[in-house]
């Protein structure tokens, strides 16, 4: 990906509460190959935004985490809509 890992660190300690919005990609802009490997998914990913972990969209900002293992989004997007469903029964 070609960050350095002091300059990961950098992007994901930042606070969305200090982050200037007119610096951030919009996350509806950005663009990947899913069938590309994941390395070349994250270069492609890095390449478009000034920060892998904040971003915008609209006028919000968000921020992201990842993690090595554990459940995939596909997991957590059907036990958020779970939850959702529960909440309106």
């Amino acid at each position: 990906m070609g960050i350095t890992q002091e300059k990961l660190e950098e992007m994901a300690a930042l606070d969305i509460k200090e982050a200037d919005i007119s610096m951030l990609a919009d996350i509806r802009d950005i663009e990947t190959d899913a069938t590309a490997p994941v390395d070349e998914k994250l270069a492609l990913f890095a390449r478009q935004t000034p920060n892998i972990y904040v971003h915008k969209a609209g006028n919000y900002i968000i921020k992201v985490s990842y993690q090595e293992s554990g459940p995939s989004i596909d997991d957590k997007m059907e036990e958020y809509i779970s939850r959702m469903q529960g909440a309106y029964l």
